[in-house]
Protein backbone atom coordinates (compact mmCIF):
# COMPACT_ATOMS: atom_id res chain seq x y z
CA UNK A 1 0.00 0.00 0.00
CA UNK A 2 2.59 2.54 0.54
CA UNK A 3 4.50 1.55 -2.22
CA UNK A 4 1.03 2.38 -4.30
CA UNK A 5 0.56 5.66 -2.78
CA UNK A 6 4.38 6.27 -3.73
CA UNK A 7 3.48 5.56 -7.24
CA UNK A 8 0.42 7.38 -7.40
CA UNK A 9 2.75 11.07 -6.13
CA UNK A 10 5.24 10.94 -8.38
CA UNK A 11 2.66 10.72 -11.00
CA UNK A 12 0.79 13.84 -10.03
CA UNK A 13 4.50 15.54 -9.88
CA UNK A 14 4.74 14.26 -13.06
CA UNK A 15 1.63 15.69 -14.79
CA UNK A 16 1.93 18.83 -12.94
CA UNK A 17 5.21 20.03 -14.39
CA UNK A 18 3.72 18.43 -17.81
CA UNK A 19 0.82 20.91 -17.65
CA UNK A 20 2.96 24.25 -16.48
CA UNK A 21 5.48 23.70 -19.25
CA UNK A 22 2.47 23.49 -22.14
CA UNK A 23 2.59 19.77 -23.37
CA UNK A 24 1.27 20.50 -27.52
CA UNK A 25 -2.24 18.53 -26.89
CA UNK A 26 -3.69 21.74 -25.64
CA UNK A 27 -5.83 20.04 -23.35
CA UNK A 28 -5.38 22.36 -20.43
CA UNK A 29 -4.35 24.99 -21.92
CA UNK A 30 -7.16 26.24 -23.75
CA UNK A 31 -8.88 25.63 -20.49
CA UNK A 32 -7.08 28.55 -18.77
CA UNK A 33 -6.42 30.73 -21.39
CA UNK A 34 -3.56 31.54 -23.99
CA UNK A 35 -0.94 33.36 -21.50
CA UNK A 36 -0.06 31.04 -19.06
CA UNK A 37 2.06 31.76 -15.55
CA UNK A 38 5.21 33.83 -16.28
CA UNK A 39 8.14 32.09 -16.56
CA UNK A 40 11.09 32.79 -14.21
CA UNK A 41 12.90 34.91 -16.75
CA UNK A 42 9.91 37.08 -17.25
CA UNK A 43 9.77 37.30 -13.35
CA UNK A 44 13.07 38.13 -13.38
CA UNK A 45 12.92 40.98 -16.09
CA UNK A 46 9.93 42.73 -14.14
CA UNK A 47 11.77 42.87 -10.77
CA UNK A 48 14.62 44.40 -12.40
CA UNK A 49 11.91 47.15 -13.80
CA UNK A 50 8.99 47.15 -11.17
CA UNK A 51 7.52 50.14 -12.76
CA UNK A 52 7.09 52.70 -14.63
CA UNK A 53 9.26 56.12 -13.52
CA UNK A 54 8.76 60.02 -13.74
CA UNK A 55 11.63 62.37 -15.07
CA UNK A 56 12.31 65.11 -12.82
CA UNK A 57 10.88 67.57 -15.94
CA UNK A 58 7.83 65.71 -15.43
CA UNK A 59 7.09 66.62 -11.92
CA UNK A 60 4.53 69.32 -10.41
CA UNK A 61 4.96 70.86 -6.96
CA UNK A 62 2.45 72.89 -4.53
CA UNK A 63 2.27 76.69 -5.00
CA UNK A 64 5.00 77.43 -7.46
CA UNK A 65 7.14 76.05 -10.01
CA UNK A 66 6.29 72.57 -12.11
CA UNK A 67 10.37 72.39 -12.38
CA UNK A 68 11.72 75.62 -12.12
CA UNK A 69 10.21 79.30 -12.75
CA UNK A 70 6.69 80.53 -12.11
CA UNK A 71 5.23 84.31 -12.60
CA UNK A 72 2.28 85.24 -11.86
CA UNK A 73 0.04 88.85 -12.85
CA UNK A 74 -2.61 90.14 -11.06
CA UNK A 75 -5.38 93.38 -11.30
CA UNK A 76 -5.32 95.06 -7.94
CA UNK A 77 -8.05 96.75 -6.50
CA UNK A 78 -7.30 98.23 -3.38
CA UNK A 79 -8.04 101.78 -0.78
CA UNK A 80 -5.48 103.29 0.87
CA UNK A 81 -5.58 105.86 4.01
CA UNK A 82 -7.32 109.28 3.14
CA UNK A 83 -5.81 112.14 3.02
CA UNK A 84 -6.38 114.27 6.17
CA UNK A 85 -6.54 118.57 5.42
CA UNK A 86 -7.94 121.35 7.34
CA UNK A 87 -11.04 123.01 5.55
CA UNK A 88 -9.47 124.44 2.22
CA UNK A 89 -12.65 126.50 0.72
CA UNK A 90 -15.86 127.28 3.09
CA UNK A 91 -19.14 129.18 2.41
CA UNK A 92 -21.63 130.98 4.19
CA UNK A 93 -25.25 131.70 3.08
CA UNK A 94 -26.17 134.73 1.69
CA UNK A 95 -26.73 137.79 3.72
CA UNK A 96 -24.04 136.61 6.03
CA UNK A 97 -22.00 140.03 7.29
CA UNK A 98 -18.57 140.15 5.52
CA UNK A 99 -16.69 139.79 8.48
CA UNK A 100 -18.44 136.30 9.50
CA UNK A 101 -18.36 135.05 6.13
CA UNK A 102 -17.23 131.87 5.31
CA UNK A 103 -15.27 131.27 9.41
CA UNK A 104 -16.09 128.05 10.91
CA UNK A 105 -17.53 128.82 13.88
CA UNK A 106 -19.70 131.66 12.79
CA UNK A 107 -21.86 129.62 10.43
CA UNK A 108 -19.82 128.65 7.81
CA UNK A 109 -19.34 125.22 5.80
CA UNK A 110 -16.62 122.98 4.62
CA UNK A 111 -16.38 123.33 0.51
CA UNK A 112 -13.37 120.93 0.42
CA UNK A 113 -11.27 119.89 2.69
CA UNK A 114 -11.34 117.06 5.25
CA UNK A 115 -10.50 112.92 4.10
CA UNK A 116 -9.48 113.51 1.05
CA UNK A 117 -8.33 110.22 -1.35
CA UNK A 118 -10.20 107.59 -0.15
CA UNK A 119 -12.13 106.25 -3.02
CA UNK A 120 -10.73 102.61 -4.53
CA UNK A 121 -7.78 102.50 -6.61
CA UNK A 122 -6.90 100.60 -9.61
CA UNK A 123 -3.03 99.10 -9.94
CA UNK A 124 -1.18 95.94 -10.83
CA UNK A 125 0.94 93.67 -9.74
CA UNK A 126 3.46 91.09 -10.65
CA UNK A 127 5.80 88.02 -9.40
CA UNK A 128 8.01 85.57 -10.60
CA UNK A 129 10.76 83.63 -9.26
CA UNK A 130 13.18 80.00 -10.01
CA UNK A 131 14.16 77.74 -7.25
CA UNK A 132 17.66 77.12 -7.69
CA UNK A 133 18.10 72.98 -7.46
CA UNK A 134 15.75 70.09 -8.63
CA UNK A 135 14.49 69.44 -4.85
CA UNK A 136 13.40 73.15 -4.51
CA UNK A 137 14.71 73.70 -0.92
CA UNK A 138 15.96 77.14 -2.39
CA UNK A 139 14.73 80.35 -4.31
CA UNK A 140 14.41 83.14 -5.14
CA UNK A 141 11.40 85.64 -6.04
CA UNK A 142 11.21 89.36 -7.26
CA UNK A 143 7.58 91.68 -6.82
CA UNK A 144 6.57 94.89 -8.19
CA UNK A 145 3.23 96.23 -7.88
CA UNK A 146 1.71 99.97 -8.49
CA UNK A 147 -1.51 101.94 -7.45
CA UNK A 148 -2.69 103.74 -10.29
CA UNK A 149 -2.52 107.41 -9.01
CA UNK A 150 -5.29 109.12 -7.54
CA UNK A 151 -6.99 112.38 -7.14
CA UNK A 152 -9.36 115.24 -6.02
CA UNK A 153 -9.95 117.95 -7.31
CA UNK A 154 -12.53 121.19 -6.31
CA UNK A 155 -13.38 124.22 -8.54
CA UNK A 156 -15.71 127.52 -7.76
CA UNK A 157 -16.06 130.37 -9.50
CA UNK A 158 -18.43 132.85 -7.88
CA UNK A 159 -19.04 136.96 -8.76
CA UNK A 160 -20.12 137.20 -4.83
CA UNK A 161 -22.84 134.90 -4.74
CA UNK A 162 -22.22 132.28 -3.39
CA UNK A 163 -19.73 133.51 -0.82
CA UNK A 164 -16.37 132.14 -0.90
CA UNK A 165 -13.91 131.81 1.40
CA UNK A 166 -10.42 130.35 2.75
CA UNK A 167 -10.83 130.00 5.99
CA UNK A 168 -8.26 129.82 8.49
CA UNK A 169 -6.71 130.78 12.05
CA UNK A 170 -5.89 133.62 13.04
CA UNK A 171 -2.63 134.19 15.38
CA UNK A 172 -3.35 137.71 16.31
CA UNK A 173 -6.64 137.68 17.04
CA UNK A 174 -7.05 133.62 17.88
CA UNK A 175 -10.12 133.52 16.78
CA UNK A 176 -11.18 131.90 13.44
CA UNK A 177 -10.81 133.92 10.27
CA UNK A 178 -10.93 133.78 6.49
CA UNK A 179 -9.80 135.05 3.66
CA UNK A 180 -12.52 135.95 0.60
CA UNK A 181 -12.47 134.91 -2.44
CA UNK A 182 -15.88 135.87 -3.55
CA UNK A 183 -18.25 138.14 -1.70
CA UNK A 184 -21.22 140.71 -3.05
CA UNK A 185 -19.74 144.15 -3.94
CA UNK A 186 -16.04 143.28 -2.48
CA UNK A 187 -14.54 140.46 -4.78
CA UNK A 188 -15.11 137.85 -7.12
CA UNK A 189 -13.15 134.80 -8.23
CA UNK A 190 -11.93 131.47 -8.81
CA UNK A 191 -10.89 129.15 -6.30
CA UNK A 192 -8.84 125.69 -7.26
CA UNK A 193 -7.64 123.11 -5.58
CA UNK A 194 -6.23 119.57 -5.87
CA UNK A 195 -5.06 116.41 -3.91
CA UNK A 196 -3.04 113.45 -5.45
CA UNK A 197 -1.26 110.62 -4.57
CA UNK A 198 1.03 107.77 -5.94
CA UNK A 199 2.28 104.45 -4.46
CA UNK A 200 4.27 101.64 -5.48
CA UNK A 201 6.78 99.15 -4.43
CA UNK A 202 8.85 96.49 -5.42
CA UNK A 203 11.08 93.71 -3.27
CA UNK A 204 13.30 90.92 -4.01
CA UNK A 205 13.69 87.82 -1.86
CA UNK A 206 15.56 84.47 -1.33
CA UNK A 207 13.09 81.48 -0.43
CA UNK A 208 14.32 78.89 2.17
CA UNK A 209 11.55 75.52 2.58
CA UNK A 210 11.52 74.35 6.62
CA UNK A 211 9.88 71.67 6.02
CA UNK A 212 7.21 69.71 3.32
CA UNK A 213 5.02 67.18 2.84
CA UNK A 214 3.05 65.57 -0.01
CA UNK A 215 4.58 63.87 -3.06
CA UNK A 216 5.15 65.49 -6.72
CA UNK A 217 2.70 64.09 -9.56
CA UNK A 218 2.49 64.10 -12.62
CA UNK A 219 2.47 67.39 -14.87
CA UNK A 220 -0.67 66.23 -16.98
CA UNK A 221 -2.50 66.26 -14.03
CA UNK A 222 -4.17 69.44 -12.28
CA UNK A 223 -4.47 68.19 -8.85
CA UNK A 224 -2.06 68.88 -6.11
CA UNK A 225 -1.71 67.38 -2.76
CA UNK A 226 1.08 69.44 -0.64
CA UNK A 227 1.88 71.77 2.14
CA UNK A 228 4.99 73.75 2.89
CA UNK A 229 6.69 76.58 4.71
CA UNK A 230 9.08 78.72 3.44
CA UNK A 231 11.38 81.16 5.00
CA UNK A 232 11.62 84.60 2.80
CA UNK A 233 14.58 86.96 3.68
CA UNK A 234 15.60 89.94 0.78
CA UNK A 235 14.91 93.45 0.32
CA UNK A 236 11.75 95.81 0.32
CA UNK A 237 11.06 98.94 -1.05
CA UNK A 238 8.42 101.34 -1.27
CA UNK A 239 7.56 105.27 -2.31
CA UNK A 240 4.48 107.37 -1.41
CA UNK A 241 3.95 110.64 -2.86
CA UNK A 242 1.22 113.51 -2.21
CA UNK A 243 1.01 116.48 -3.82
CA UNK A 244 -1.91 119.58 -2.61
CA UNK A 245 -2.45 122.49 -4.67
CA UNK A 246 -4.50 125.80 -4.32
CA UNK A 247 -4.96 128.48 -6.45
CA UNK A 248 -7.09 131.66 -6.19
CA UNK A 249 -7.50 134.33 -9.40
CA UNK A 250 -9.50 137.25 -7.94
CA UNK A 251 -10.92 140.60 -9.02
CA UNK A 252 -11.56 143.43 -6.60
CA UNK A 253 -14.78 144.99 -7.09
CA UNK A 254 -13.49 147.67 -4.91
CA UNK A 255 -13.73 150.90 -7.50
CA UNK A 256 -11.18 152.63 -4.49
CA UNK A 257 -8.95 149.50 -4.95
CA UNK A 258 -8.85 147.59 -8.24
CA UNK A 259 -6.75 145.01 -9.03
CA UNK A 260 -6.21 141.23 -9.62
CA UNK A 261 -4.72 138.50 -7.40
CA UNK A 262 -3.11 135.02 -8.57
CA UNK A 263 -2.80 133.37 -5.10
CA UNK A 264 -0.84 129.85 -4.89
CA UNK A 265 0.02 127.24 -2.37
CA UNK A 266 1.38 124.04 -2.79
CA UNK A 267 2.63 120.81 -0.58
CA UNK A 268 4.60 118.27 -1.39
CA UNK A 269 5.91 115.08 0.22
CA UNK A 270 7.69 112.06 -0.87
CA UNK A 271 8.61 109.18 1.58
CA UNK A 272 11.21 106.20 -0.01
CA UNK A 273 11.71 103.06 2.13
CA UNK A 274 14.61 101.03 1.76
CA UNK A 275 14.94 98.17 4.07
CA UNK A 276 15.73 94.17 4.85
CA UNK A 277 12.92 91.64 4.74
CA UNK A 278 11.93 88.64 6.71
CA UNK A 279 8.98 86.47 6.78
CA UNK A 280 7.19 82.91 6.07
CA UNK A 281 4.99 81.56 3.47
CA UNK A 282 2.77 78.55 4.84
CA UNK A 283 1.00 77.12 1.37
CA UNK A 284 -1.54 74.08 1.90
CA UNK A 285 -2.81 72.20 -1.26
CA UNK A 286 -5.22 69.84 -2.31
CA UNK A 287 -6.54 68.29 -5.48
CA UNK A 288 -7.13 71.22 -7.47
CA UNK A 289 -7.15 74.14 -4.66
CA UNK A 290 -4.39 76.17 -3.09
CA UNK A 291 -4.06 78.50 -0.07
CA UNK A 292 -1.16 80.72 0.58
CA UNK A 293 -0.88 82.79 3.45
CA UNK A 294 1.78 85.15 3.72
CA UNK A 295 4.03 87.43 6.58
CA UNK A 296 6.15 89.61 5.70
CA UNK A 297 8.00 92.43 8.05
CA UNK A 298 10.53 94.80 6.27
CA UNK A 299 12.47 97.34 8.53
CA UNK A 300 14.51 100.45 7.21
CA UNK A 301 14.86 103.27 6.76
CA UNK A 302 12.56 106.01 5.34
CA UNK A 303 13.70 109.17 3.89
CA UNK A 304 11.05 111.60 4.44
CA UNK A 305 10.88 114.55 1.77
CA UNK A 306 8.42 117.94 2.47
CA UNK A 307 8.37 120.65 -0.11
CA UNK A 308 6.05 124.09 0.68
CA UNK A 309 6.23 126.77 -1.66
CA UNK A 310 3.87 129.46 -2.50
CA UNK A 311 3.59 133.20 -4.30
CA UNK A 312 0.76 135.99 -5.31
CA UNK A 313 1.14 137.97 -8.03
CA UNK A 314 -0.93 141.57 -7.86
CA UNK A 315 -2.38 143.75 -10.38
CA UNK A 316 -3.05 147.11 -9.70
CA UNK A 317 -3.33 148.43 -13.25
CA UNK A 318 0.74 149.78 -13.42
CA UNK A 319 2.15 146.34 -13.86
CA UNK A 320 2.09 142.54 -12.12
CA UNK A 321 4.31 141.84 -9.20
CA UNK A 322 5.29 138.64 -7.70
CA UNK A 323 5.67 138.10 -4.18
CA UNK A 324 6.50 135.13 -1.86
CA UNK A 325 3.84 133.75 -0.18
CA UNK A 326 0.00 132.80 -0.46
CA UNK A 327 -2.05 132.11 2.24
CA UNK A 328 -1.35 128.82 4.02
CA UNK A 329 2.26 129.24 2.54
CA UNK A 330 4.91 132.15 4.09
CA UNK A 331 8.34 132.58 4.10
CA UNK A 332 8.32 131.31 7.74
CA UNK A 333 7.16 127.88 6.58
CA UNK A 334 8.24 127.58 2.62
CA UNK A 335 11.02 125.82 1.77
CA UNK A 336 12.03 121.60 1.15
CA UNK A 337 13.04 120.01 4.26
CA UNK A 338 14.31 115.67 4.19
CA UNK A 339 15.13 113.34 7.24
CA UNK A 340 15.34 110.23 7.50
CA UNK A 341 13.34 107.62 10.06
CA UNK A 342 13.29 104.52 10.90
CA UNK A 343 10.46 102.17 10.54
CA UNK A 344 8.87 99.30 10.11
CA UNK A 345 6.63 98.10 6.90
CA UNK A 346 4.28 94.71 7.91
CA UNK A 347 2.53 92.64 5.16
CA UNK A 348 -0.22 90.22 5.15
CA UNK A 349 -1.63 88.31 2.57
CA UNK A 350 -4.30 85.44 1.88
CA UNK A 351 -4.26 83.93 -1.52
CA UNK A 352 -6.57 81.23 -2.58
CA UNK A 353 -6.03 79.44 -6.32
CA UNK A 354 -7.70 77.14 -8.67
CA UNK A 355 -5.76 74.95 -10.65
CA UNK A 356 -7.25 75.25 -14.30
CA UNK A 357 -4.29 73.29 -16.34
CA UNK A 358 -1.10 71.93 -14.95
CA UNK A 359 0.70 74.81 -15.69
CA UNK A 360 -2.07 77.37 -15.55
CA UNK A 361 -4.11 78.50 -12.23
CA UNK A 362 -6.55 80.99 -11.58
CA UNK A 363 -5.88 83.33 -7.98
CA UNK A 364 -7.91 85.44 -5.88
CA UNK A 365 -6.69 87.01 -2.87
CA UNK A 366 -6.24 89.87 0.02
CA UNK A 367 -3.42 92.05 0.90
CA UNK A 368 -2.51 94.32 3.74
CA UNK A 369 0.82 96.59 3.98
CA UNK A 370 1.26 99.14 6.55
CA UNK A 371 4.24 101.50 6.56
CA UNK A 372 4.07 103.37 10.36
CA UNK A 373 6.14 106.79 9.33
CA UNK A 374 5.08 108.52 6.75
CA UNK A 375 5.04 112.77 5.70
CA UNK A 376 1.41 113.23 4.13
CA UNK A 377 0.96 116.85 2.40
CA UNK A 378 -2.01 117.47 4.32
CA UNK A 379 -0.53 117.13 7.74
CA UNK A 380 1.88 119.73 6.75
CA UNK A 381 -0.60 122.64 6.79
CA UNK A 382 0.05 124.65 9.56
CA UNK A 383 -3.62 126.94 9.38
CA UNK A 384 -2.74 129.41 11.65
CA UNK A 385 -1.36 132.76 9.96
CA UNK A 386 -0.34 136.51 11.17
CA UNK A 387 -1.99 138.02 8.15
CA UNK A 388 0.56 140.45 8.60
CA UNK A 389 2.54 138.26 6.31
CA UNK A 390 0.19 138.19 3.36
CA UNK A 391 1.40 139.71 0.66
CA UNK A 392 2.56 142.30 0.53
CA UNK A 393 3.94 141.90 3.59
CA UNK A 394 3.31 144.81 6.41
CA UNK A 395 6.56 146.74 7.17
CA UNK A 396 7.71 146.70 9.88
CA UNK A 397 6.55 143.34 10.51
CA UNK A 398 5.15 142.05 13.58
CA UNK A 399 3.52 139.34 15.61
CA UNK A 400 4.15 135.67 15.87
CA UNK A 401 5.79 133.89 13.05
CA UNK A 402 3.20 131.79 11.30
CA UNK A 403 2.61 129.45 9.66
CA UNK A 404 5.29 127.36 11.07
CA UNK A 405 6.97 124.23 9.93
CA UNK A 406 7.57 121.05 11.68
CA UNK A 407 7.31 117.54 10.50
CA UNK A 408 4.18 115.72 11.53
CA UNK A 409 3.91 112.00 10.56
CA UNK A 410 1.18 109.33 10.44
CA UNK A 411 0.85 105.71 9.57
CA UNK A 412 -0.31 104.69 6.38
CA UNK A 413 -2.23 101.65 5.02
CA UNK A 414 -3.05 100.02 1.83
CA UNK A 415 -5.51 97.06 1.38
CA UNK A 416 -7.80 95.36 -1.19
CA UNK A 417 -8.36 92.49 -3.17
CA UNK A 418 -6.42 91.14 -6.22
CA UNK A 419 -7.55 88.92 -9.43
CA UNK A 420 -4.83 86.85 -11.49
CA UNK A 421 -3.43 84.49 -13.06
CA UNK A 422 0.12 82.20 -12.30
CA UNK A 423 2.16 80.48 -15.10
CA UNK A 424 4.42 77.64 -13.79
CA UNK A 425 6.77 76.01 -16.39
Amino acid sequence: MRYFLALACHFVILTSITIVHGQDDGTFTDAIGEDPAPSFASLQEYMDDPAPQLRSDELVYVGGATNYWWARGEYLLWRTAGLKTPALASTSPTGTTQAAAGVLDQGGTTLFGGNLLTDSRSGGRIRFGTWLGDFRRFGVEGEYFALGDISDNFSTTSTGDPIVARPFFNALTNAEDSELVAFPGVVSGTFDAGAQSSLQSAGVRMLWNLCQSGEPISLDSVERCESRLDLLLGYRFLRLDDSLQMREQLTSQLATDPGTFDITDSFVTRNAFHGGEIGLQRIESYRRWTLDMLFKLAFGNVRQFVGINGNTIIDDGTGPQTFTGGLLAQRTNIGNYTRDRFALLPEVGVTLGYQLSPRWQANFGYSLIYLDRVVRAGDQIDRTINPNLLPPELVPFSGPLRPEFDFKESGFWAQGLSFGLTCVW
